[in-house]
């Protein structure tokens, strides 16, 4: 595992499922940990749980404001980004003809341009100082198809990877690394929440028992921090969904 002691971290989406267990685990690490999401009184909640130091900061990262804040009170306190773990994402199921213009934007908004623009605040700060991580959360659904009624998620998560594979090439010789990690099935309130989650309710009942947990899957990621790879599968499953759909 990287050493994370000493490291000052931000994590979007931390306000539950694998955000909130990555900032556990670098918490736990001895990294000084940023958590960043909408609902402040989940972020409070993770902070707690937390056994090292860490900064509350409410963000909607869809808004510009709210990212300069981000990255300003950050360096604030911890005095630097050493690494920025882009975590915050939605789901959508549904029909793909019934699926709106708006439904597209808004997926893409939050999962893609978001993580984009967060990104391009914190740059600046990490080729300063020569050395830096930049760890965009994508997913199994970033590289296969892995399930029907998904594609504005599909898509959404195949560029994510697009983006981290660009970044890592633009940014070659920088001291920056790029990771792109790639879960599976991650038993989470992800599923509630996403749009069309009632539809998808009885898919994910089906495959409950076979998803991994947040804190395997965080922890899969950090284990593999300091991998020469782009590309990350934090638990096996993902590995061998991979294996089998590729080609598809």
């Amino acid at each position: 595992m990287a050493v994370l002691k000493g490291k000052a971290v931000i994590v979007t989406g931390a306000s539950s499922g694998i955000g909130a267990a990555l900032a556990r685990g670098f918490s736990h690490e001895g990294a000084f940990v940023t958590l960043a999401a909408r609902r402040e009184d989940r972020l409070c909640e993770v902070a707690r749980s937390c056994p090292g130091e860490v900064l509350v900061v409410p963000t909607d990262l869809r808004r510009e404001p709210d990212r300069r804040t981000l990255v300003r009170e950050t360096t604030a306190r911890w005095g630097a980004v050493d690494i920025l773990v882009n975590n915050a994402g939605m789901g959508m199921y549904g029909s793909f003809l019934q699926t709106t213009e708006a439904a597209w934007r808004q997926i893409f908004e939050i999962n893609l341009f978001s993580m984009v623009f967060l990104t391009q605040a914190v740059l600046p700060i990490m080729i300063a100082r020569g050395q830096g991580l930049v760890l965009n959360l994508a997913s199994i659904g970033g590289l296969i198809a892995h399930a029907e009624k998904v594609t504005p998620y599909v898509a959404s998560k195949h560029a994510v990877v697009g983006f981290s594979r660009g970044l890592a090439r633009d940014l070659a010789g920088t001291g920056i690394r790029v990771l792109a990690a790639c879960p599976h099935l991650t038993a989470t309130e992800f599923f509630r929440f996403s749009p069309g989650a009632e539809e998808m309710a009885p898919m994910v009942e089906k495959f409950k028992s076979f998803m991994d947990s947040p804190e395997d899957v965080a922890q899969g990621i950090l284990s593999q921090l300091d991998s020469d790879h782009l590309v990350l599968f934090p638990t096996a499953k993902p590995a061998k969904a991979y294996a089998k759909q590729r080609d598809i």
